[in-house]
Formats: C-alpha cells, sequence, structure tokens
C-alpha cells in the first residue's frame, strides 16, 4: 500500500507542476491582432517620432505582448515573430489567435 501511496503523491505532483506550467504559458497570451490597412510601422517605442523598426502588411497576425496597451491606448506592444515593438492600435483589430 506505501508503494500505491507514493505513486499517488508523486503523479499528483507531476499534474500539479505541468498545470502551473501551462498556466504560465497562458499568461504570456494576451490576444492576437490582424493588420487591416495596406502597411503597418512597427516601432521601438511607443511613439510615433520612434524609430521605425519592421513594418506589417495588410492581413498579417501579430501577437500582443502585454495585457494593456498604452495608458490612452493608442499603441500596442506586439510581436512578429522574433521582431518585438509596438504599433498604432487604429491600423489592427484585435482577433483569436490561430
Amino acid at each position: 500500500m506505501k508503494s500505491k501511496s507514493a505513486f499517488t503523491l508523486a503523479l499528483t505532483g507531476l499534474v500539479a507542476m505541468a498545470g502551473v506550467a501551462a498556466d504560465a504559458q497562458a499568461a504570456t497570451n494576451y490576444g492576437c491582432f490582424k493588420v487591416t490597412t495596406s502597411s503597418l510601422n512597427i516601432r521601438a517605442r511607443p511613439y510615433s517620432t520612434s524609430d521605425v523598426i519592421g513594418v506589417a502588411n495588410k492581413g498579417d497576425i501579430l501577437e500582443k505582448r502585454k495585457l494593456f496597451c498604452t495608458p490612452r491606448g493608442f499603441w500596442c506592444a506586439i510581436r512578429k515573430g522574433s521582431l518585438e515593438g509596438y504599433a498604432d492600435k487604429a491600423n489592427m483589430r484585435k482577433i483569436n489567435c490561430p
């Protein structure tokens, strides 16, 4: 009976650890945006005068990196592949991630 209890305890621990890992991964996924304009500049900082570090084209899917956009809501932190920057929210629409 002791070996069965130890096995059950170990299995319960593994299941709990897997649940924590899944929750941590889910917490990093804040949703996605679809680009609605012909091209969208991706900027280094959330300002229209900031350096352009990349471009997204109409229909591209951008991953939202932070739970909230900037306080006034114009800029959102996004990720396109390995490129991370900011994009103007007016040129995107929120969608379910594929």
